[in-house]
């Protein structure tokens, strides 16, 4: 199948999971001028929304850049044991590029996937004859050079490297020293990690007992010891969710008068009325679930912090963090 889309086109790919690829992805996409399509052709994280199964980047741009149906967007799963082709890769993007100025091309959240048959990253760019912009958090810089030294051998030109993450120019020029080239690091931002109350709510099938004033929850704490225990940590642990049994007024209080931003009770069990009333005066979320409390505070420990397309907030610092960050200009030139 023959590459019908003849627009610039970029790779983005990311040496492991976590690297943050999909910030640096959606700031790239809210920073360019024009029409700009995206296509992430290997699904990955799915997310349930109105009772369908839709790649949640997938989600995340299509919104964003106004663009077609996910499906589209992101059509194709992977499975080791069922080879996908690359032509039908090309083919998806021959579907989405028609009115574009330029298509941003999302990989895998680890470049090797799908290198046994001939779609990785790597050999999608190849394929695609585009280049790659690798985004990498400071503990991966081996496998980054490792990674320069087979696009140089498959002669896949690199674009660049993004550095998350990473607040230490040391790390910037000391791959640079290497032959390496650096297009950007991107320091460590908290309110990107942080949670709505809404997405924990989703993850444990909670009920909303009282909506909140959508305070950004940055810590996570569990409620199981005596009030003046409690009380003492948490009073260091500010912007937090507490996740205790809905019968330990007691905890709930005590979080309550400390800087909280929602209380996640466990055992399907309501809390008092004056719990509720107290939350609403503060605007603190109150959420009602019926897992136990070691469960779900596992489920919220591992709930990444979705970047939810109407968070405007988030947008924003996301588009101002990737403008002051990034040589733009390099990496579309």
């Amino acid at each position: 199948m023959r590459v019908e889309c003849d627009v610039p086109k970029l790779m983005v790919s990311s040496v492991s999971g976590g690297s943050g690829k999909t910030i640096v992805t959606l700031g790239l996409a809210l920073n360019f001028k024009g029409a700009l399509g995206f296509y992430k052709p290997i699904r990955e994280n799915l997310i349930t929304i109105d009772g369908k199964l839709i790649e949640e980047d997938a989600y995340l741009m299509r919104h964003v850049l106004n663009l077609e149906d996910e499906s589209l967007l992101s059509p194709f799963t992977y499975n080791i044991f069922k080879g996908l082709k690359a032509e039908d890769i090309v083919c998806g993007l021959n579907r989405i590029c028609h009115d574009k100025e330029a298509i941003l091309i999302e990989g895998t959240k680890d470049i090797s996937t799908g290198f046994i048959h001939n779609i990785s990253s790597i050999q999608l760019a190849r394929e695609l004859n585009t280049e790659i912009l690798v985004v990498t958090d400071i503990y991966s810089l081996d496998k980054v050079a490792m990674i320069k030294l087979l696009l140089e051998r498959l002669k896949v030109k690199l674009k660049g490297v993004v550095l998350n993450q990473s607040q230490d120019p040391g790390f910037e020029n000391y791959m640079i020293k290497r032959g390496i080239n650096i297009v950007g690091s991107i320091p460590f931002i908290k309110e990107l990690k942080a949670l709505h109350a809404y997405e924990i709510a989703e993850e444990l099938g909670g009920e909303v007992l009282v909506e909140g004033s959508d305070l950004l929850i940055e810590n996570v704490l569990i409620g199981a010891m005596t009030p003046e225990s409690a009380l003492k940590y948490f009073r260091r642990v500010p912007g937090k969710a507490v996740i205790t049994g809905g019968d330990r007024a007691d905890l709930q209080l005590a979080a309550l008068s400390t800087s909280t931003s929602c209380l996640v009770l466990t055992g399907g069990l309501y809390p008092a009325n004056h719990v509720i009333a107290r939350a609403q005066e503060l605007g603190v979320s109150v959420i009602l679930v019926h897992l136990d409390t070691l469960t779900a505070a596992e489920r919220v420990e591992r709930l990444a912090a979705r970047i939810d397309p109407f968070d405007d907030r988030k947008k924003h610092l996301i588009k101002e963090t990737v403008q002051q960050n990034l040589d733009i200009e390099a990496i579309w030139g």
